[in-house]
């Protein structure tokens, strides 16, 4: 069964999109649907490094996860991939009952 996760990818290197484009190669090659994608940089001037973050939502099987993950960790210039399972929107275990008093003046 497919369920939605994010993976969250620490990479190094300036405006490196050569990185990007490895670990989009290796999403298509597995034909997996991606729902979104957010890449981000950080420039770091006290150890003169620059951070990307890439930010990727997928429908995938847990075993599938796992492959992906492990192979884009063995790209050069990753520092440390992340990832977490994603709940429905209108999921009720989000919600939560709260008893507010009455407001009196």
């Amino acid at each position: 069964m497919k369920h939605q996760f994010r993976i969250i990818i620490l990479g190094e290197g300036k405006k490196e999109t050569r990185l990007f484009s490895r670990i989009l190669i290796i999403l298509n090659r597995r034909n997996l649907k991606t729902n979104h994608i957010n890449v981000s940089s950080h420039d770091d001037s006290e150890t003169l490094n620059d951070v990307q973050q890439y930010i990727i939502d997928l429908e995938c099987n847990n075993g599938q996860l796992f492959k992906i993950k492990k192979l884009i960790e063995k790209l050069i210039g990753i520092i440390h991939v992340y990832y977490y399972k994603l709940e429905e929107k209108n999921s009720w275990k989000k919600w939560k009952k709260m008893d507010l008093p009455l407001a009196t003046f």
